[in-house]
Formats: structure tokens, sequence, C-alpha cells
């Protein structure tokens, strides 16, 4: 195979560096003196998983621009920026690392503090995609499913808002819905019917987590999976 043909497949921290700043911009901005992070929507109006990844890649940014000695923050001052309590931010963190969007440093003299949480900079561009969609009020188009996709959006169950995707799926499948084994599609319109916009890679990745922490049984359907409470 011509290696110019391979070139398509390599992804360099560049690139999806200029990809991120575009997108990122609506949505953040950098002290100038400083490098702190400046939040352009209001903190109460978005969940702290949302919060945590904004001012990691805010500080990945202002870390580009030589503003900031390191590209990572402290659980601390993640808990001072956003205004939650620390033991709402170390949850997140954990479930963030586990799901690979955030990067936990260790031993790293000279490059990183131990203990502080970075973004994964190849994981940017579609967690900025995430948030950006998320903004957009869903309309009744994006959230109609057509009779082939799982008949009518009104089967869903109303469970609310979560701030914390794991307990959203949980509270999907632990509903009258949730009774017949769904596929991560199926989960992603129940979540979507609910005002809840996930990726689909933040909804497998979830998914797969809670199977693996023996949260969720799978069975096998064809070439793909349904979950269901075990």
């Amino acid at each position: 195979m011509s290696k110019d043909v391979l070139k398509q497949l390599v992804v360099t921290e560049e690139g999806l560096l200029t990809q991120a700043v575009e997108k990122a911009k609506s949505l953040i901005a950098i002290e100038d003196k400083s490098g702190n992070v400046i939040l352009r929507l209001p903190k109460t109006s978005l969940p702290a998983r949302t919060l945590i990844h904004l001012y990691l890649i805010g500080t990945y940014f202002s870390h580009q621009m030589g503003k900031t000695e390191f590209p990572s923050m402290s659980p601390m001052a993640l808990s001072h920026a956003i205004g939650a309590d620390s033991s709402t931010i170390s949850a997140r963190l954990t479930e963030l690392v586990n799901g690979g969007s955030v990067k936990k440093t260790e031993k790293s003299p000279g490059k990183y503090p131990k203990g502080e949480y970075s973004i994964n900079p190849y994981m940017m561009n579609e967690l900025l995609d995430e948030i950006l969609l998320s903004r957009e009020k869903p309309s009744v188009s994006s959230l109609s499913v057509s009779p082939s996709e799982n008949g009518n959006p009104d089967s869903y169950p109303d469970i609310g808002k979560f701030d914390n995707l794991t307990t959203a799926i949980s509270n999907l499948l632990r509903s009258p819905w949730g009774s017949t084994p769904r596929d991560w599609k199926e989960i992603q319109r129940a979540l979507r019917h609910n005002s809840m916009i996930f990726s689909e890679g933040s909804v497998t990745g979830t998914l797969t987590l809670m199977y693996q922490d023996h949260r969720l049984r799978r069975v096998k359907e064809g070439r793909s999976f349904r979950y269901i409470i075990p």
C-alpha cells in the first residue's frame, strides 16, 4: 500500500489544535496577562463534566501560548474555578479519565506536576462538538426517529436531565422501557429525548465501562450489543 495513502490516517496535534481553537472561541477565552481561562457562558448553564472539559481545554491552549507553565490543573484548582465541591469534581474526573477524555499526570519530572489532570488533545474536537451541539435547543426533527429506527420517540421514557451520563443511562434502563435490552443507538436517542446530547463515543464508552463494572449485562445481537440492567 502506498505511503501517500496511509498518510491520510496521520493526525497531528497541531492540526487538531487549529480545528479546536475555531470551535472553542465561542465558549472560552484566555486572559492575556494571567493566562487564566475565561468562560463565555454562565457556569450555572453547564454540567460539571462540561466545565471540567472546558477549563482543561483552555489550560491546554494557555500552555501552548506560553502563558502557563503546565497544561494541567489540580482537582483543587478545578473545584475553585468551577465553584463545585471537591467530591463532585473528583467523581467527575474519575469518570472522564476512565472514558479517555482526560489524563491524570503520573511521575514525569520537569513536565507535569504529579496528580494533576490534563485534556486528551486528540479528543478535544469531539468534546467541543458535543458541547456546541448540547447548546443548541433540540428540535422536533432531531429527536424524531423513523419507524425502522425503533418506532415513535414518544415511547421513550421521560427521566429528566442528568449531568452524569452513567446515572442517566442507569435511569433509562431501570425504566419499563429498559426492561427490553437496548443498543447504544436507542440509548443515545432516548438521552436526546430527555435533552441530553452525548456523542457516540461518550455513550458507547460509558456503556462499556458500566458492563466492565458489572452494572450492565449485554446481549450480542448480530454484530452489535444490547444492554440491560442485571
